[in-house]
């Protein structure tokens, strides 16, 4: 369905779109009562019924998010989500003003799933997305495809993820599983709010510290966030996940980027891996 279709139907004007959204179409809207809104909409996503259930775990005790408000579903294989507008602009990228701000939010997602909600699964989960590859992200073609250094990279990912087997990690913290600064929205130093949830999942919430880690690019602040998951996360998993963000994007990078990005990301990968896998 066409997104202004969606919006019509959910009697929403389109304003513009929202700065930063890759994976999906995204807009600011404004509803019946001119309150400002964020609408998403994508093909055929699956709906996750734990994901309101583990934003839950985390709203009420003060996290700056918002439940969809619509929730997520689908209609004629569309998928659409929609929340309040939330104070803020995306970061960019994380300054050494942010780190304690985000040490809190990371402290508010830890241990927070219900029991029945922990993520059993989770250190299995992750390392099939990096030796095997994932619906939609973390595949292998395009790095087998491009040249002789992806395929010595993806080599060399595959081989950390291997290393990750039987590790003990946490599987009862609420992780957003895409914490990039575009999704961090700040006025100032002040983290205003995060936003888009629609992969969260129990687990371990050190890969979410990770993932920033690794579109930060100040060595100082991305060494700082690294840092935070020490006394969490044994080494071999925190490998195991910069392993898993450096195939997440520089597959995405060659199937929907420039190769100059793909370049780029497999120079931030290869600093990342170095730093934390050796």
């Amino acid at each position: 369905m066409d997104p202004n279709e969606v919006a019509a139907a959910m009697g929403l004007r389109i304003v513009g779109p929202t700065r930063h959204g890759e994976s999906a179409s995204t807009f600011e809207v404004r509803t019946a009562d001119g309150a400002d809104a964020v609408l998403k909409v994508s093909e055929g996503a699956p709906v996750d019924p734990d994901a309101h259930l583990l934003l839950d775990c985390i709203i009420g005790p003060g996290y700056p998010a918002v439940i969809p408000t619509e929730g997520w579903s689908t209609t004629d294989g569309t998928r659409y989500e929609l929340q309040a507008r939330l104070p803020g602009e995306p970061v960019e990228q994380i300054a050494a003003a942010h780190l304690a701000p985000v040490r809190a939010l990371n402290e508010m997602q830890r241990g927070a799933a219900m029991e029945h909600l922990a993520g059993h699964t989770w250190l299995d989960d992750m390392i099939r997305t990096v030796v095997e590859g994932a619906d939609g992200y973390c595949e292998h073609d395009a790095m087998q495809r491009h040249s002789d250094a992806t395929r010595a990279m993806l080599d060399r990912l595959v081989t950390i993820a291997g290393a990750a087997r039987d590790a003990r990690v946490p599987i009862r913290d609420v992780v957003h599983y895409d914490f990039s600064p575009y999704n961090i929205l700040a006025e100032g130093d002040r983290i205003t709010g995060v936003v888009d949830w629609g992969g969260v999942r129990a687990g371990d919430a050190s890969f979410d510290l990770v993932t920033l880690a690794f579109y930060t690019y100040d060595l100082g602040v991305r060494d700082e966030l690294l840092a935070m998951t020490r006394g969490r996360t044994p080494p071999r998993a925190i490998a195991l996940y910069a392993a898993h963000m450096t195939l997440r994007q520089v597959d995405w990078s060659l199937r929907h980027q420039t190769e100059t990005d793909a370049e780029w990301f497999m120079g931030i990968g290869d600093a990342l891996l170095g730093h934390v896998a050796g």
